[in-house]
């Protein structure tokens, strides 16, 4: 969440930086709800003062009840007026204030300077490009179509179970599949995060407290179960940085540096019609995240340190990837700056996102009320979040299938991964040898 004070102070400056993400700021209607809210919360103010001194003057007519009964009555008579017209007042004023908080809870984080400036993904900006692409003497091959006639996706099957964009991996598959996330997950903890194991049900102020909420609802999977509402995580990001939700960390704490491997579940509502092949934009997959806390001193190096983490595994597998720095039309919506790592699929031809890595400077620790006390000031500020892919599982199956195919349609190991799967490739047939 922005800061009003900051944005009420510099509103033409926060409407045109919004605007960069494809939100129009109501300059007219914000300023006057707010004017609204302190105009009401004034007069509740005074008639509860009012009020306050009915009863002091009460308390003290009450010490001779009799000589001053009439007046006592009078009094508690004007005072169950004034007490109707705090109730009105303090009802109006919560729904105004609930009123700002929602528009609040809207609006996006601001991107930052460097940010470049683009309407979509056409305009971001290619920082560095890692590796080589590789060479093959034959028309390479995307995942799915490897994979099925290897016999080790099957998405017809999965489709029967589920419907569309879920996917079974089988034999081999299932294998590379744990393969890979026991390598993901070991190359955090080398990277010096802390493993987490969290619920992947979570409830709206969880949702709320990073972003999903409540603009994305249509995304996500919820459950309703006697009368309890859950949401299903999209990404670890969710319960990870909402683990200090309400709390107030000691300055020495930061930074902190979390990772979590757990199921993710996505509508894909915004995406109907792309990707519907294979394995690449599931309603469901599993998913390694880095999560950082820091204070706003230490927010831009533990920025950079992430995505350094988040290449080092690409370098690992040995991949042709690229680093882009989106721009606002791209941009995430608690994002003031991202970098995506794009990995080379030889199968589509084309360089598509395997990790995305955002600094959220203190706009998530403002929607979950999370501090850390500065230890010079003694005050309490808000602690920095940043979260980034390290990686998805299924696309990082999709990189090494295609990326690692050869002519005879089988699937060669990579180095880095024989020490979770020892086998020099899989064959045509889908067996490990």
């Amino acid at each position: 969440m922005l800061d009003l004070k900051k944005m009420l102070e510099n509103i033409d400056e926060y409407a045109t930086k919004l605007s960069y993400k494809k939100f129009n700021l109501d300059k007219d209607y914000l300023i006057g709800l707010n004017d609204k809210i302190s105009k009401t919360r004034i007069e509740c103010q005074a008639l509860q003062s009012e009020r306050n001194k009915g009863a002091d003057k009460i308390g003290q007519l009450m010490r001779d009840k009799e000589k001053n009964k009439d007046e006592i009555e009078t009094i508690k008579k004007e005072m169950t007026e004034v007490s109707d017209k705090v109730k009105v007042l303090e009802s109006e004023l919560s729904k105004l204030e609930d009123e700002l908080k929602n528009y609040m809870m809207r609006m996006p984080n601001l991107p930052v300077k460097k940010t470049p400036i683009g309407k979509d993904e056409d305009e971001n900006v290619v920082l560095e490009v890692v590796g080589e692409k590789p060479t093959f003497d034959f028309e390479p091959k995307e995942h799915h179509i490897l994979g099925e006639k290897m016999g080790i996706i099957d998405m017809e099957r999965a489709a029967k179970l589920s419907g569309a964009r879920f996917s079974v991996l089988k034999g081999a598959g299932a294998r590379l599949e744990m393969a890979v996330r026991n390598f993901l997950f070991d190359c955090a903890i080398e990277n010096g995060y802390t493993p987490v194991s969290v619920p992947v049900l979570v409830g709206r102020n969880i949702m709320e407290g990073t972003g999903q909420l409540p603009k994305f609802e249509e995304d996500m999977f919820k459950t309703i179960s006697n009368g309890k509402e859950l949401f299903l995580i999209p990404t670890a990001e969710v319960p990870v940085t909402n683990l200090f939700n309400n709390e107030i960390l000691q300055e020495n704490e930061l930074p902190i540096r979390y990772s979590c491997l757990s199921n993710c579940f996505r509508v894909e509502a915004g995406s109907a019609g792309k990707d519907v092949k294979g394995m690449f934009r599931q309603h469901q997959f599993d998913k390694v995240e880095m999560v950082r806390f820091a204070t706003p001193q230490q927010s831009w190096d533990e920025f950079n340190s992430l995505v350094n983490c988040a290449k080092t595994i690409l370098n690992k597998l040995n991949l042709h990837y690229r680093v882009v720095a989106l721009c606002t039309g791209d941009l995430g919506f608690s994002a003031c700056y991202c970098n995506d790592l794009e990995v080379w699929l030889p199968g589509q031809n084309k360089f598509r996102e395997i990790s995305s890595c955002s600094n959220m400077l203190d706009f998530q620790a403002r929607r979950a009320n999370m501090r850390f006390k500065n230890k010079e000031t003694g005050k309490n500020e808000f602690i920095h979040t940043m979260n980034g892919s390290g990686m998805p599982i299924g696309r990082t199956i999709i990189a090494i299938m295609e990326n690692y195919q050869q002519k005879d349609g089988s699937i060669l190991i990579p180095e880095a991964l024989k020490k979770y799967l020892p086998y020099e490739k899989i064959d045509s047939n889908g067996n490990l040898i």
